[in-house]
């Protein structure tokens, strides 16, 4: 793993979520981005490699019932300043079917909104449907349930102060 191969995919991923027009009502940032696989213990060591961070600071958090995985987070470590969040499945729900269909890489991005429930009323007006409010690595998270079950997946949780590591 090259840390340009990664850090690309994380970086498209990224673009493609800033660039959706309808996002525009929420007022929304990316804050985190995801990367999908089958075994936590090696992503560490090799994405973190691949970054130039040890392994050592990816720390387990709450899981995403959303995406139905466990997570390990390092917080600002890509060059945005954006956290990075390592996703394994733990149920056979949206990450297993990323995983399945894409292979391990970038599959969620994480976008911080000032107010979750002046958000979800700002989706629905554009015509996003959501997930339910539930717990995730960062806080209080909905899923956007617009794009295809094996992703990407965008989720809305509150601003930064919010999160908890």
């Amino acid at each position: 793993m090259t840390a340009s191969g990664p850090l690309e995919r994380l970086q498209s991923l990224h673009a493609a979520t800033a660039d959706d027009p309808r996002l525009a009502p929420i007022a929304c940032r990316p804050i985190a981005l995801g990367w999908a696989t089958v075994e936590l213990d090696r992503a560490a060591v090799e994405l973190g490699a691949a970054l130039d961070l040890p392994a050592a600071r990816f720390v387990e958090v709450d899981p995403t019932p959303a995406l139905g995985a466990r997570c390990r987070i390092a917080r600002g470590v890509l060059p945005t300043g954006m956290t990075l969040v390592l996703l394994e499945p733990n149920t056979e729900g949206r990450l297993a079917a990323s995983l399945a269909r894409h292979g391990e890489g970038p599959a969620a991005v994480w976008l911080a909104v000032g107010d979750l429930p002046a958000a979800l009323a700002g989706l629905r007006s554009a015509g996003l449907a959501t997930s339910v409010e539930r717990p995730g690595p960062l806080g209080a998270e909905l899923l956007l349930l617009d794009g295809p079950i094996d992703g990407p997946h965008r989720l809305v949780v509150e601003r930064p102060g919010t999160i908890r590591a």
